[in-house]
């Protein structure tokens, strides 16, 4: 019989596909952020400053925990850090090279007819690929999800519907979004010129026929989609319940604005990464006779998981206290390129039938 959940209901639900859930609760009802526009309390620009600035400490947290976990996977395993070994030991001196590099060259180029530091082009390039990488982890699991339920889910081509979906949902709330919630701009001082940039564009009459012409693009991949994906006859509720939780998100943008979303996709990206991994990780080492450091910090029930998570939180607390450094600044962006570097690598699935 196939089991369709990647390890029981209640943990594929409330650890994968609703993990940020707590996290929004807490931003929107707790701290108030975003809370307007469902009729709450508007905050006080003071306030809001205070509230965003712990909402930020604790996804980036989050963020630092869960690449750290990659880390683990490549250099705690033997197996796994035979199959690209240079690339494990020059990646490291490449990118975090390349990012003290940037930082020790003074002044400033010009970009778009804007000045710019040198690193911030490494910032700039880690924010396209973190976007990149976020939706693409979401897009990972749910073929896992595929996996599971075998049949036509499994298929490349299916595969390649449903990358087509997810990304064709995030174009759409990328063009709707700055019509629809223009006023959650305000909210932050670099969201705000970002918007102030686009006014241009979204002030432009042709801008509402580009919107009309999204939104039947969209509900046209969407119908697509499930012309195809109702045809398999499997048990498809635990993936419908990890894209439903997907639009979830995306429509926290559209209720709440850019940065209470981006907050919670953030959270919700390094949540259900740690439990994929912990979930991965048991089924591949619990009770085998590896004894890597992988094994011994990932391969336990979960029930040690709290352990290694309280570890790695109280390293990031003890590093920030130097995040004006220029050292913290480049193993921030160059941790974070290396595990969107790794991540690609070991998780990397054999291709399927067309």
């Amino acid at each position: 019989m196939v089991r369709p959940w990647l390890r029981n209901p209640l943990y594929d639900v409330l650890l994968l596909a609703f993990c940020w859930v707590p996290v929004y609760l807490w931003v929107v009802f707790g701290l108030g952020l975003g809370g307007a526009a469902i009729g709450l309390e508007p905050l006080h620009r003071a306030e809001a400053g205070e509230a965003l600035a712990l909402a930020t400490m604790v996804v980036l947290g989050l963020t630092w925990i869960h690449r750290h976990y990659t880390f683990v996977l490549v250099y705690g395993d033997r197996a796994t850090f035979g199959q690209r070994s240079w690339a494990y030991v020059l990646s490291p001196l490449i990118v975090f090279g390349t990012a003290v590099f940037l930082l020790t060259l003074e002044g400033q180029i010009q970009l778009f007819g804007a000045s710019v530091r040198p690193f911030s082009l490494m910032l700039v390039a880690g924010g396209v690929w973190n976007i990149w990488h976020t939706i693409q982890q979401r897009y990972g699991i749910l073929r896992a999800y595929a996996g599971k339920a075998g049949g036509s889910l499994r298929d490349r081509a299916h595969g390649r519907r449903d990358r087509i979906l997810l990304w064709t949902l995030v174009v759409a709330l990328a063009v709707a979004l700055p019509a629809v919630r223009a006023r959650t701009f305000m909210e932050h001082p670099n969201a705000w010129r970002v918007f102030t940039a686009i006014a241009p564009i979204v002030n432009h009459p042709a801008y509402w026929g580009v919107l009309a012409a999204t939104f039947a693009g969209t509900a046209g991949i969407v119908w697509w989609w499930w012309r195809h994906e109702r045809e398999a006859s499997v048990d498809r509720l635990p993936r419908w319940i990890f894209l439903g939780s997907t639009i979830a998100l995306l429509l926290v943008f559209v209720v709440h604005g850019p940065i209470v979303g981006y907050l919670c996709f953030g959270a919700a990206h390094a949540l259900e990464y740690v439990a994929f991994v912990h979930n991965h990780a048991e089924k591949k080492w619990f009770g085998r006779a590896e004894r890597g450091l992988a094994s011994v910090l990932l391969g336990k029930p979960m029930a040690f998981a709290p352990i290694l998570i309280a570890g790695f939180g109280l390293a990031f607390l003890a590093f920030r206290a130097e995040r004006g450094s220029e050292v913290y600044l480049a193993y921030y962006i160059g941790s974070s390129m290396l595990h969107f570097l790794y991540d690609g690598w070991i998780w990397k699935s054999p291709r399927r039938k067309a």
